[in-house]
């Protein structure tokens, strides 16, 4: 999907404020121009974000996975995305580093060049390891 797709695809899910905010913006701040994610992210989180900046960036550095790898990759990108500032390399080291052992350093073995290729090599690997069993009484 190209970036601009994926701008139109969200400003469908935009409902009250948010869709009067982007259609004021469309027609009368030109909007439109807006061509990537990262710039579309940064608008949208200056006009409805109420939380202190640099809050924004502890948040990725806090958070561990509990449970399920997928759990913790959604997480992730939930939070993460709320950073746009953070730079490929930071961003792929806090998602390792949140990550449980043994997959943290399996997955930090690998040296993942980005951050499709760290979520991809934590399931990849996440299949490997072995499964604990509780026993049954």
């Amino acid at each position: 999907m190209l970036k601009t797709e994926a701008i139109k695809v969200a400003t469908l899910h935009f409902d009250g404020e948010a869709r009067d905010w982007w259609f004021y913006g469309m027609v009368i701040l030109k909007h439109s121009i807006v061509t990537t994610y990262a710039e579309f992210t940064r608008r949208l989180i200056e006009r409805f974000d109420r939380m202190d900046p640099k809050q924004h960036f502890i948040e990725p550095t806090r958070l561990k996975q509990t449970g399920n790898p997928e759990t913790y990759i959604a997480d992730f990108s939930r939070v993460s995305v709320m950073v746009p500032d953070l730079s490929a390399a930071q961003r792929i080291y806090m998602f390792v580093e949140g990550l449980v052992e043994p997959l943290r350093g399996l997955v930090k073995s690998t040296r993942p060049a980005t951050l499709q290729d760290a979520i991809s090599r934590t399931r990849d690997l996440q299949d490997t390891l072995p499964r604990t069993r509780t026993s049954i009484p």
